[in-house]
């Protein structure tokens, strides 16, 4: 109850702040992660050499910066967003190219929306629920305090959007036939390896989450490919394009691979909003998955 109280105390506190000093609050926390705690440096140092290899240490250094202020801007912004009202979560995400969502929907055909942990994905969330009223479906890791599990699930869902943990996406398989966007976040690193899809990302062979293969391929799901971009702080655009429109014509593989090519050239586009202190290359093959 402490830990929740604490975080009830915290949202009031942000409910009543404005973009403005949320924005120095967030340049705060900018400093205190990149210049005292140093929070996964290391990590985004060696993700950056490793995917940047003919980049100046002067240029690194500017990018490890610049992640930083990403890192530091939608840390403030995601709480902010679990108390943005229906319009100012509109007025500062831009859809672009919706109709293609809306076109498989209003045929009652259920698409699979991916995309990854580049820029402010929490809005990301919200700004789909409240886009396509009554039609989204997303699939989240559940907070491991109880009560601070069921009153941000209470927030989120505000947007219209049903939101089922990892351990329940069973329950995703019943609304498919009623023409529903599923918005899935692919770019994680597994837990487990022995499901994973490998593919080639920045050179190097990755391991990927088989959610989007399993359910595009079984269900024939089309997959839309969600870019978000930064227009100024606290401002974004979300543009949809169709990735693949038959999948149970593709082979094994081949859908997450074109989601993580998608994302690689999103990424160098712009390099300091992706979350480069994320662990995504810890794991290796083994002989047994060649």
């Amino acid at each position: 109850m402490l830990v929740y109280s604490i975080f009830r105390i915290i949202l009031f506190f942000f409910r009543i702040l404005p973009f403005r000093g949320l924005h120095f609050l967030a340049d705060l926390v900018y400093i205190f992660l990149l210049y005292i705690i140093k929070y996964r440096r290391r990590v985004i140092e060696e993700n950056l050499l490793a995917c940047f290899p003919n980049m100046s240490e002067i240029e690194r250094y500017s990018l490890v910066k610049k992640t930083y202020r990403n890192l530091a801007d939608i840390l403030i912004e995601g709480i902010k967003g679990l108390l943005l009202s229906k319009e100012e979560i509109f007025s500062r995400n831009t859809f672009i190219k919706a109709s293609i969502v809306n076109e498989y929907l209003e045929k009652g055909q259920s698409v699979i929306c991916v995309c990854g942990h580049y820029n402010n994905w929490e809005w990301t969330v919200l700004g789909i629920g409240y886009h396509f009223q009554n039609k989204a479906i997303g699939i989240y890791k559940k907070i491991s305090n109880s009560y601070v599990e069921k009153y941000i699930k209470q927030l989120r869902a505000k947007s219209s959007m049903l939101l089922l943990p990892t351990s329940e996406t069973r329950k995703m398989v019943d609304e498919i036939p009623k023409g529903k966007l599923i918005l899935l976040m692919a770019d994680q690193n597994p837990s487990n390896v022995r499901d994973a899809i490998w593919v080639n990302f920045f050179n190097k062979e990755t391991a990927c989450l088989h959610g989007l293969e399993k359910y595009s391929k079984t269900y024939n799901l089309p997959v839309i490919y969600m870019g978000m971009q930064r227009v100024k702080r606290s401002f974004y655009t979300l543009e949809f394009t169709l990735l693949v429109e038959n999948p149970a014509a593709c082979k094994y593989g081949e859908i997450t691979q074109r989601f993580m090519s998608m994302l690689e050239k999103t990424i160098i586009d712009d390099p300091s909003n992706w979350l480069w202190s994320h662990k995504r290359w810890k794991h290796t093959r083994s002989l047994n998955q060649l």
